[in-house]
């Protein structure tokens, strides 16, 4: 006889079967998996688990490599020299350092403003007047060709240029002076046709000021504020100063009076090197730029007062600095540091993977151009 407790068995349910988890599928099945997600969401799939974060960077998953190639300036006006070098990984010590790149660029161009798509450097305007010269370095060949020429001068310093839906955008750059805003010319230049075009016209301040593309749209990061344009007429948004004196830290927002020296896109995610707060990111949903933490929560080292660079190499931050003895005036060293970025929650969290010296060069050097260029 049955146990009484015991419910009928019409009323006996079993639990529910797990649902499905890319942990029970073999690894090769998940790589496929993930290749089809669009790169953008990388940094938050990263942090559901340490075999998935592994995953998303296999060599399966990233076969357009890029190369990072640097040029250092030294003199002024017309004594200038300029050195390019390639960051380059050593297979049997996993060490880093900065070899020298023999490729000959015209030596006028190489203070222009640029800007790099595929495996092609492009050098815009003039560097110390504006100019309408285009110039197009094809780093595979080595072979510098022009382009055809813009219809505006323009000069570096000034101009902000991004690429956007395979377009080189240029704002600015015209040669007007003073902080006063004055129209200035938007120019785009098409790869496939190879020719210029003017689309519209926005007002700028003659200020120096960084650059790069986010989400289909260019920013610019100048002394306490930060702009960006949008090309899609359909949105009816153009030029919008955004509240980006506010840095959002711990739920609190800080009043930010500061001075980006650089800037990069890793991940669809922009980054700049500021003056006084070091490395941040910009939150696009607020508006505001957000400190790059480690792990344990804490800021990644800041090099003030030091001479940087930055910019993304396969899928990972790299900063490069100078390291300056107080006794040596003959050379410097030139450091670096490779980071990985995850995302948790509303937060980006960066690990650094290497650390060190890339390179001694001569004390004069500065750092002109960063790069990323698919190989």
């Amino acid at each position: 006889m049955s146990n009484a407790e015991e419910p009928p068995r019409k009323y006996r349910t079993n639990p529910p079967p797990p649902p499905p988890s890319l942990s029970s599928l073999p690894d090769e099945i998940v790589v496929k998996c993930l290749a089809l997600v669009p790169r953008s969401y990388h940094l938050s799939l990263s942090w559901v688990s340490k075999h998935l974060r592994a995953l998303l960077r296999s060599p399966e998953l990233n076969l357009h490599k890029t190369s990072l190639h640097v040029c250092l300036e030294e003199g002024e006006d017309d004594d200038e020299s300029f050195h390019w070098f390639t960051l380059s990984e050593t297979s049997k010590t996993r060490e880093y350092g900065l070899v020298s790149n023999p490729t000959l660029f015209p030596p006028h161009k190489y203070g222009s403003a640029t800007v790099a798509l595929g495996s092609k450097i492009f050098f815009i305007g003039g560097s110390t007047e504006p100019s309408t010269d285009l110039w197009i370095l094809d780093t595979r060949s080595g072979t510098m060709t022009q382009g055809p020429s813009m219809s505006v001068p323009r000069e570096q310093f000034d101009a902000a240029v991004g690429v956007i839906d395979g377009k080189i955008y240029v704002i600015g750059g015209e040669g007007f002076h003073g902080v006063e805003e004055e129209e200035s010319q938007v120019e785009v230049f098409d790869l496939k046709t190879e020719t210029w075009e003017v689309a519209g016209s926005e007002k700028m301040r003659n200020i120096l000021r960084c650059s790069a593309s986010v989400e289909g749209k260019l920013y610019m990061v100048d002394y306490e504020e930060t702009n960006l344009y949008n090309p899609r007429e359909c949105e009816r948004e153009r030029l919008v100063h955004m509240v980006s004196e506010k840095l959002s830290e711990g739920g609190r927002k800080d009043m930010l009076n500061d001075t980006a020296y650089i800037v990069c896109v890793v991940e669809d995610i922009l980054f700049a090197f500021f003056r006084l707060n070091g490395i941040l990111w910009f939150d696009t949903k607020l508006s505001v730029w957000r400190r790059l933490v480690g792990r344990d929560g804490k800021q990644l080292p800041s090099f003030f007062l030091h001479d940087t660079a930055m910019a993304e190499n396969n899928g990972r931050l790299v900063v490069l600095w100078d390291e300056i003895e107080v006794d040596n005036t003959i050379s410097k060293n030139v450091e670096s540091m490779l980071v990985s970025l995850d995302r948790s929650g509303d937060k980006i969290c960066g690990t650094i993977d290497w650390s060190g010296i890339v390179a001694t060069v001569p004390y004069s050097f500065r750092f002109l151009h960063c790069l990323s260029v698919s190989d």
